[in-house]
């Protein structure tokens, strides 16, 4: 005996296809509004085409149709709420034209919304960013309109992450334009403005990577759960900030609670690969320093003669003590034969080069220079250096790091 199997079928063309077609089926388009839509569809083809590339080609004159029913879809189904019967009065009432039109506008809109969770520098989109996001949306990965509306929920939400982030941060006394130019992670903000707001009662703004220390330790200390300053703060807020809001302060309790149980003060702060964007470390102000964040600071301001921030100083430096040497931010060429005989004699010392960049280099520098050690100069200087021929190696020496001597032309 078998049982019934009942097969449900999916119509998977199209929402423009499907209404045009049912409309036609049931007569309700007659042959001169026919007639009329060919008639704009072959005009927002050509359009369409010239906007994207050129209408001269046959290959861009097909993606232009892909693009047109994509966006008339989405229009229709947006502005019908996927009612087919109101669907069919807009296609009756409206133009291709201007269907294409509101697809893209709606299109548009979504595309000026944050796209994630990174705070960055705002500027207003350029025409060409615009113009790859509509390709992208419209032929190469042709929107449906379910994934328009997930698409736009997930932006609005980064959207809200960001303004409560400015707010917060605000709060904090540091602008929003400050802000921006840091390009910090939402998360960091949020996560450092509650692990702040848990500890302090009087909030003393955000942390350098010491003042983290005595902040961790004391949360780990902390039996309540609670933030009474942050409750005042949430009344002033909207309730799409609100529930962002309830959202962080629930995702600190049980996740990131857990992580500084867990893991020590000194864990996070050196493994910025596994923890990156958990916090954000406040090293602006010289003022809200501790006395070993400015020795720190100041020893390697002396080090990189105040081009601390400049890859070829780095590479001079790094390789320096990975050989024995005293680091300067030049390199000298006696120093450079140098570094090529110690290297070729015992290879690096990793450990003096961990050691250098943990207790020497600044925090915010700290994860930059240690992949860059790693997984780049390291490696690269290792095979280069290994090479009996001295011009050669002193060649790549005078390339990577910043020479104090005139190479010789060859």
């Amino acid at each position: 005996m078998f049982s019934e199997t009942v097969l449900a079928t999916v119509d998977a063309r199209p929402y423009f296809e499907r209404v045009l077609s049912r409309a036609l089926s049931d007569r309700l388009i007659d042959a001169a509004r026919l007639a009329a839509l060919k008639s704009e569809g072959a005009k927002a083809i050509v359009q369409l085409a010239t906007y994207f590339g050129t209408p001269n080609l046959r290959p861009e004159l097909e993606a232009a149709r892909t693009r047109l029913v994509t966006l008339v879809s989405l229009a229709l189904e947006a502005e019908s709420g996927g009612n087919v019967d109101a669907a069919i009065t807009l296609l009756r009432q409206k133009s291709l034209l201007a269907l294409s039109k509101s697809g893209a506008d709606r299109l548009r809109v979504v595309l000026k919304l944050p796209s994630d969770g990174a705070l960055e520098l705002a500027v207003v989109s350029s025409g060409e960013d615009e113009k790859s996001g509509l390709s992208r949306w419209t032929f190469d990965e042709p929107i449906t309109y379910a994934r328009y509306l997930a698409e736009k929920r997930r932006r609005e939400t980064n959207q809200a992450m960001h303004e409560l982030s400015y707010w917060l941060a605000a709060k904090f006394g540091l602008p929003r334009k400050e802000l921006e130019e840091l390009q910090v992670p939402c998360e960091s903000i949020m996560n450092s403005v509650l692990l702040v707001l848990f500890v302090e009662k009087e909030p003393k703004g955000f942390f350098s990577a010491d003042r983290f220390m005595q902040l961790h330790e004391s949360a780990r200390k902390r039996r309540k759960h609670d933030f009474a300053l942050l409750d005042t703060w949430r009344e002033a807020l909207s309730p799409a900030l609100r529930t962002v809001l309830d959202r962080a302060r629930e995702h600190f309790l049980t996740d990131v609670l857990r992580i500084i149980k867990s893991h020590s003060a000194a864990d996070i702060c050196r493994e910025q690969e596994r923890f990156s964007g958990l916090f954000y470390f406040d090293t602006s102000n010289v003022e809200d320093l501790t006395h070993h964040d400015k020795a720190r600071a100041k020893e390697w301001q002396r080090i990189t003669g105040g081009k601390g921030d400049h890859t070829d100083v780095q590479c001079t430096v790094l390789l320096m003590v990975a050989t024995g040497l005293d680091p300067t931010p030049v390199l000298r060429k006696q120093d450079a034969t140098l570094i090529w005989q110690n290297t070729r004699a015992t290879g690096f010392n990793e450990q003096a080069v961990s050691g250098f960049i943990e207790t020497l280099v600044p925090f915010e520098y700290q994860s930059d220079i240690r992949r860059l050690w790693a997984e780049d100069l390291g490696p690269e200087a290792g095979v280069q250096l290994d090479d009996t021929d001295a011009a050669r190696a002193l060649s790549y020496l005078h390339e990577t790091c910043r020479p104090g001597w005139k190479q010789k032309k060859a």
